[in-house]
């Protein structure tokens, strides 16, 4: 296993662990802080990191909606997956500070590939219900 696969794993070890202390006031603490979060990401290189931010728009978005239960279709542990790495995005203590110039999100964006991955098809049943193209977040 290469380096670069390890330090994914890793990544997302940790923000699965994390996911199991998940609640629901956290899903609506991301939603309180929406516009935080989208101001986070659009500081980030569009070139480089395009799909992670295509990807942190969907997730807000249906965190918002599984908030004020317009979409329900949904598992929790998908829901507590997800929220769990927009909690790690948010956290200036990650693995790799952000404020490391390239490398500071990279870490992030891998564990974004690899959620968005595990809970695919649960996004693109979203996706489908909201009428977003999901096909190139994953």
């Amino acid at each position: 296993m290469n380096k670069n696969n390890s330090f994914k794993e890793e990544v997302f070890d940790e923000v699965k662990s994390e996911s199991y202390e998940v609640t629901d006031d956290d899903v609506k603490r991301i939603v309180s802080h929406e516009k935080e979060i989208n101001d986070k990401s659009s500081k980030l290189n569009l070139g480089r990191y395009m799909r992670f931010i295509r990807q942190i728009k969907l997730l807000l978005s249906l965190l918002k909606d599984y908030k004020n239960k317009t979409y329900t279709e949904i598992p929790w542990r998908s829901v507590a997956l997800l929220s769990a790495a927009i909690l790690y995005f948010v956290n200036p203590f990650d693995m790799m500070p952000d404020i490391i110039p390239i490398l500071g999100f990279a870490d992030d964006s891998l564990l974004f590939a690899a959620v968005f991955k595990s809970v695919q098809s649960d996004l693109e049943k979203y996706g489908k219900w909201k009428g977003v193209n999901t096909s190139n977040l994953f």
